[in-house]
């Protein structure tokens, strides 16, 4: 159930989401977000003093809704494995809804990316954080041995956010969680022979 938008900016930035997606920042318009919302185009410029800080707006958004879904999940496991699985497999379950966080066309890419890859900085820093948190978590209690659980929170989220444009254009989930479970194996396996 979709829940009351409680202000006309929020319905500013959840009309933008929808237009953005569908037909990039370049093809939307301002006239089409105010006729979308059914407002006036003061009421726009009195809270965006522009199309592209009201596209940034929604990739921040759509990023931090994310990673609030990603820690509200891994929250439920309690296992550091169980913590990295579900990790894994709501990025990837999500992941396509970070539309305007990769539809960044090549036509504007030279000209947002610097505000774009701010934003991917930081929510790449909250992911590390957190996988730091799992490390460190599981080291502690026993279950993992993490020499460097910082460097290692590193390696794994930077290896993860190499994956997301295959996993944004993935058809099959179920190929998808397959994927996950042979990373997870090599991760908590490792692939020595012992």
């Amino acid at each position: 159930m979709n829940q009351p938008l409680s202000t006309k900016r929020d319905k500013i930035v959840v009309a933008a989401q929808r237009l953005f997606s569908r037909f990039g920042l370049k093809k939307t318009t301002v006239e089409e977000i105010i006729r979308l919302t059914k407002i006036a185009k003061g009421t726009f410029y009195k809270y965006f003093p522009d199309k592209e800080a009201l596209f940034l707006e929604v990739v921040e958004k759509e990023s931090a809704s994310l990673v609030s879904t990603i820690r509200e999940e891994v929250a439920k496991a309690s296992t550091s494995q169980e913590k990295m699985r579900m990790y894994l497999l709501t990025k990837i379950r999500n992941i396509a809804k970070l539309v305007n966080f990769y539809k960044v066309t090549h036509e504007t890419l030279d000209e947002y990316w610097p505000q774009i890859e701010e934003v991917r900085k930081k929510y790449l820093a909250e992911e590390q954080k957190l996988v730091c948190e799992i490390l460190k978590d599981g080291t502690a209690n026993g279950e993992l041995d993490v020499a460097a659980p910082e460097l290692t929170a590193f390696a794994i989220t930077i290896a993860v956010k190499g994956l997301e444009s295959t996993w944004m254009i993935e058809e099959s989930p179920l190929e998808l969680e397959e994927g996950i479970e042979a990373l997870l194996n090599v991760l908590f396996k490792g692939i020595l022979k012992v």
